[in-house]
C-alpha cells in the first residue's frame, strides 16, 4: 500500500468518526492559553469549563492521592489550575482527551492496552526529563511520548484489518517492526504519528520528538528531549514483551537513558516503578482498565529485565485487586444510598396520598399518584391501574407507565372468553393478591396463560384487586420486564404500601356514597 493511500483511508475514517475529542478546539484552546505568558488561571479554567466531561473528570482527579499533596479537596477549576500548574493540567486535559478520542471498537487489537502503554511512557518520559542532569521540558517530554504511538492507535483504530496483518506478520516475520509498517503502509507508525499531529497544529518540538531513535547513535551530546518520547516507549514496549526481536534491548536502552541523561542505572529502574504506581494508582479516572496495565512474566534470562517485569506485575495485580475492592464498596455504597433515597421518595409519596385522602381528593387523582409512585419508589419498569366492566366480565386499562407498556396494555384490555385467558378474571373474582416472583421458578410460565407469557415479556409481577364495598373494580398491577430479574421483597413492600393507600381511598370514598 503507498503512503498517500494509508493517509486517504486514516482521513476517510475520521471524516466519519467526526473530530477526534484530543484534536478539538478545547483542547487547541487550552494548548494556546496554556502557552501565552498572559493567559492567567481564570482564562485556563474557563477554556476547560466549556467542556463539561473534562471539568468533572479533571476535578476528580485533581482530587486524587497523586495530585492533592493535601491541598483540601479542589472543588472548581481555577484552583485546580493554580495548585497544579499550567502544564500539568494541560497534560491532564490532553491525555483525557486522547483516551476519550479512540474506542475499543476492536477487542482483538487491545486499543486499551496500547493507550495505557502511552500513558505510562509519558509519565516515565517526564520524570525522567527532571532527574536528567541536562535541561529538557518535563512536559514537552511528556507531551511527545503520550503521542509517541499515535500513529499505531490511529491505525489500530481506522485501518483496523490492516493492522491485523501487520501483528500476524510481526509475529512470523524476521523483518524489523518499523521495515514491516512501512512495507504494509507506505509509512512507519512514526512518520505517520508526525505528520498527523504536524497537520493538527502541534509544535515542531513535539513532532520532534516522535521520531524513534537507534540507540547506537545516541551519546552524552545527544538532545534529551528528542530522545527521551523514543526511549521511554522503548522500556515500555520491552517491559510489556512488545519487541518479540528484541530490536532495542531492555539493558541498551536503560544504557541509553543514562548516557543521554546523565541518570545512573538503577534510578531509570526506580523511575519507572515509580511511575507504574501513579499510573496504576489513576488509570480508572482517566477511563483506562487496570488490568490492561498488568504485564505478562515470563522468564527472558536478563535478570535486569526479568526482576522489573516481576515487581510491575505484582504491583499491578495488586493495585488491580485494590481497585475491585474499592468498585465493590463503592456499588454497595451507591446501592445504600440509591435505597436511602428510594425510601424518602417512597415516605413523601405516602405523606402526599395521605394529605390527598384526608383533603376528599378525587379517586382518580389518587390512582394517578398510586401509578406514579410504584414506578418511582421500587424497581418495577411497568405499574398499571385496570377496572372491570360492569358485568365483571371485561378489564380496561385506565392508567399505566413505564418502559414497553404497549404489549401489557393490549394483553389487559380483554373480554372473557372461557379460556386460559380468564386466569386473571378469576384472581379478581377471589380477591386475592397474586405475587409471582419469577416466571422461571414453580412452573409459572406452564401456568400462566401462554398469551401472557408470550406477549407481555416480563420475569415477575404484582397484582393486588381493588374492591369498593364488597365489589371488586379492578387491580393494581405492576412487573418487571424479562431483562430486569425477578421482583424482590424490598419491591413488593413498595408495592402494598401504595395499594394500602389505595384501598383506603376507596373505603373512605364507599363511606361517603
Amino acid at each position: 500500500m503507498k503512503y498517500t493511500e494509508t493517509l486517504k483511508n486514516i482521513h476517510r475514517s475520521l471524516d466519519r468518526l467526526g473530530d477526534l475529542p484530543v484534536f478539538s478546539a478545547t483542547v487547541n484552546r487550552i494548548q494556546q492559553i496554556s502557552a501565552s505568558e498572559e493567559s492567567d488561571a481564570m482564562a485556563l479554567a474557563m477554556a476547560i469549563m466549556k467542556d463539561t466531561g473534562l471539568t468533572a473528570r479533571l476535578l476528580k482527579l485533581a482530587n486524587s492521592p497523586v495530585y492533592k499533596r493535601g491541598q483540601g479537596n479542589i472543588n472548581v477549576v481555577s484552583r485546580a489550575v493554580v495548585l497544579l500548574g499550567f502544564n500539568q493540567i494541560k497534560n491532564i486535559c490532553l491525555t483525557l482527551k486522547l483516551i476519550e478520542s479512540f474506542h475499543d471498537e476492536h477487542p482483538d487489537l487491545d486499543v486499551p492496552g496500547l493507550m495505557m502503554r502511552q500513558f505510562l511512557s509519558a509519565n516515565i518520559a517526564k520524570e525522567l526529563a527532571i532527574r536528567a542532569d541536562k535541561a529538557a521540558d518535563p512536559e514537552e517530554a511528556y507531551i511527545g511520548a503520550l503521542l509517541f504511538g499515535l500513529g499505531e492507535v490511529m491505525v489500530a483504530c481506522t485501518m483496523p484489518d490492516q493492522y491485523r496483518k501487520l501483528l500476524r506478520l510481526k509475529s512470523t516475520s524476521d523483518k524489523k517492526w518499523p521495515t514491516l509498517q512501512a512495507e504494509v503502509l507506505g509509512i512507519s507508525f512514526s512518520e505517520l504519528g508526525r505528520e498527523m499531529a504536524a497537520g493538527w497544529g502541534y509544535p515542531k518540538q513535539v513532532t520532534n520528538s516522535m521520531s524513534q531513535v537507534q540507540l547506537q547513535q545516541l551519546d552524552e551530546k545527544s538532545d534529551l528531549l528528542n530522545s527521551l518520547p523514543s526511549l521511554a516507549n522503548g522500556l515500555v514496549q520491552q517491559v510489556y514483551g512488545q519487541d518479540h526481536a528484541d530490536e532495542q534491548p531492555y539493558d541498551q536502552l536503560v544504557d541509553a537513558v543514562s548516557l543521554v541523561g546523565g541518570i545512573p542505572f538503577d534510578d531509570v529502574g526506580e523511575v519507572t516503578l515509580q511511575c507504574f504506581r501513579q499510573v496504576a494508582k489513576v488509570s480508572r479516572v482517566y477511563g483506562l482498565k487496570t488490568s490492561s496495565l498488568i504485564p505478562e512474566f515470563t522468564e527472558t534470562g536478563n535478570i535486569a529485565k526479568d526482576d522489573m517485569v516481576r515487581q510491575l506485575s505484582f504491583l499491578a495485580h495488586s493495585e488491580a485487586e485494590n481497585i475491585a475492592a474499592e468498585e465493590a464498596i463503592e456499588t454497595v455504597q451507591r446501592a445504600e444510598q440509591e435505597e436511602l433515597k428510594r425510601s424518602e421518595e417512597q415516605l413523601d409519596y405516602l405523606n402526599r396520598l395521605t394529605e390527598l385522602i384526608a383533603s376528599e381528593g378525587k379517586i382518580h387523582e389518587v390512582f394517578k399518584l398510586v401509578i406514579e409512585a410504584i414506578r418511582k419508589c421500587s424497581n418495577f419498569d411497568r405499574s398499571m391501574l385496570c377496572l372491570l366492566g360492569k358485568k365483571n366480565t371485561h378489564l380496561s386499562v385506565k392508567m399505566i407507565e413505564g418502559d414497553q407498556i404497549e404489549p401489557l396494555q393490549a394483553y389487559f384490555e380483554r373480554s372473557k372468553n372461557g379460556k386460559a385467558d380468564d386466569l386473571f378474571f378469576k384472581v379478581l373474582s377471589k380477591q386475592v393478591t397474586l405475587l409471582v416472583n419469577d416466571l422461571d421458578e414453580e412452573g409459572w410460565r406452564k401456568r400462566l396463560p401462554p398469551d401472557f407469557v408470550g406477549k407481555v415479556d416480563c420475569h415477575g409481577f404484582v397484582l393486588i384487586p381493588l374492591t369498593m364495598g364488597n365489589r371488586v373494580i379492578g387491580m393494581l398491577y405492576a412487573d418487571k420486564l424479562n431483562e430486569s430479574g425477578a421482583v424482590s421483597e424490598d419491591d413488593f413492600n413498595a408495592f402494598n404500601h401504595f395499594a394500602t393507600q389505595t384501598r383506603l381511598a376507596l373505603m373512605y370514598a364507599d363511606s361517603k356514597r
